[in-house]
């Protein structure tokens, strides 16, 4: 079922989140629910350079809030984030990265292991 608002998708993924956190390594989830609860004045945009600085092979680059396209990627990265925008999607699969939601990140590695967060 398809969210009727932005709000209303945060919300589910915030009780996705924290099912989420109570399992066995759920830290990153815990941390990730807190950031993403905040008020939204306070919520992250980061830009490519800054993903491109933090970037560590074999890692997923978390990001709780918007990913900007100011900047150039130069590596293959995967990332997970709220929100992208529409250039910053194409310059990071033009590259041959992946952007990956909150929701597909949690399927994917449920114990949250080798992710980096980037806020």
């Amino acid at each position: 079922m398809q969210a009727k608002s932005p709000d209303e998708h945060r919300q589910r993924l915030a009780v996705a989140l924290k099912r989420q956190s109570r399992n066995p390594g759920g830290r990153v989830w815990r941390v990730l629910l807190e950031r993403l609860l905040a008020p939204r004045r306070n919520r992250t945009a980061v830009n490519l350079t800054a993903l491109q600085r933090n970037f560590e092979k074999g890692r997923i680059i978390v990001v709780p809030g918007k990913v900007l396209a100011n900047g150039v990627v130069e590596d293959k990265l995967q990332v997970a984030a709220l929100a992208f925008s529409a250039k910053a999607r194409g310059k990071i699969e033009t590259r041959g990265g992946k952007c990956l939601s909150l929701e597909e990140l949690m399927q994917a590695n449920p114990t949250g292991k080798d992710v980096k967060m980037v806020a």
